[in-house]
């Protein structure tokens, strides 16, 4: 099992914070992960011989569930050898993995696969990779902190007239953005949108650049710790549960239905340990070290205080969630022609599957 950093797109957060990046790890010892529940079906073996997989990733905390079961063996236990790709840019992702130049991507929930699907590329969406749950709102709204401090901008109405910072057009953020107008008030026509990458946003904030962004974490709290901006609204008190970003298997991946199937066994083993970690506090020292190792988030001590991202144990997506974002992105013109149906682009099957191997999680 391989994980490297790549240099497609937009450059790696971990960049901007002045962390060091690290070479490809040596893996924790492998830890029991849940054991199948009561009345669950019998797993598979591992195949044979074991079956390359190419994976292309954001390098964020989202990324969970392919990180921790890299690091404690589940995908190899299954006969998966994970070669993963760092790519800095979620657009990228999506290309590369309906083009089957990656077998699976972590990205975003945009425009992008519903155009493609359009278009007859069969990419699909198959599992959660970071909701907005309540509790877990890692996308937040932030504000400049002069204007906070002046009591320009406290709320959604004082948005009107003022330079957003916003990551790509037709991107997860539109559905976050409508509803704050919409609470304030506004239209689109009341501000100006200023696209750029994460790290960008928080220099044009301290710069006077701009006056308020959705960012992520870690550099939402990153924000906050140097004075640069202020907290106006969680991810999940604007949009709760959105699904801001998914997991996709390519055309090609997808049909073997051995391999794909058992990865997503080991996915949402994976996503249960996160879980247990980030929610019942369970072995969080354990995850937080692996995480620190592949992710953006080198510091340890900043898993005590950034918003963690909400991972669904059982890997469900908010499907009718996805259907509104799918009716927004045809509303603003991000796909061309008639949008497909989201049952052409999700497909639940693999999910499914796995549960029926591990049983429901014990909420």
């Amino acid at each position: 099992m391989r994980c490297r950093r790549g240099v497609l797109g937009v450059a790696l957060l971990v960049l901007a914070l002045g962390l060091q990046t690290v070479g490809p790890p040596a893996a924790p010892a492998v830890q029991a992960g849940p054991l199948p529940a009561p009345g669950a079906q019998q797993g598979p073996g591992p195949l044979s011989p074991p079956l390359s997989v190419r994976v292309g990733l954001l390098a964020s905390v989202s990324d969970s569930g392919v990180y921790i079961g890299l690091a404690r063996g589940y995908y190899h236990e299954l006969g998966l050898d994970l070669n993963v790709e760092t790519i800095g840019d979620p657009n990228t992702i999506v290309t590369l993995t309906s083009a089957n130049q990656l077998d699976v991507g972590g990205s975003g929930v945009t425009a992008n696969p519903f155009q493609a699907a359009a278009r007859g590329i069969p990419v699909k969406m198959v599992a959660d990779k970071g909701q907005q749950r309540p509790g877990f709102g890692y996308y937040p709204l932030i504000v400049r902190q002069a204007l906070w401090d002046d009591g320009e901008l406290r709320t959604f109405a004082d948005l009107r007239g003022r330079q957003i910072g916003k990551l790509s057009r037709c991107d997860s953020q539109d559905p976050q953005l409508e509803r704050a107008l919409e609470r304030g008030g506004l239209t689109r026509d009341d501000v100006e949108l200023r696209y750029m990458g994460f790290p960008d946003m928080n220099a044009a904030l301290a710069n006077g650049g701009l006056d308020a962004t959705w960012q992520v974490e870690p550099l939402a709290t990153l924000a906050e710790a140097n004075g640069i901006a202020h907290r106006l609204a969680g991810g999940d008190e604007i949009y709760p549960n959105q699904q801001l970003a998914a997991l996709y298997y390519a055309p090609d991946f997808a049909a073997r239905t051995d391999a794909a199937q058992r990865f997503m066994i080991a996915y949402i083993r994976s996503l249960r340990d996160y879980n247990d970690a980030f929610v019942r506090n369970v072995g969080r020292a354990d995850v937080a070290q692996i995480l620190a190792q592949y992710t953006t988030v080198t510091d340890l001590s900043l898993y005590d205080r950034i918003v963690p991202a909400g991972l669904d144990p059982d890997g469900r997506l908010n499907v009718p969630g996805i259907r509104d974002d799918v009716a927004l992105f045809e509303r603003l013109g991000c796909i061309t022609g008639t949008a497909p149906d989201v049952s052409q682009v999700v497909d639940e099957s693999y999910v499914n599957y796995a549960l029926g191997v591990l049983g429901p999680y014990a909420r």
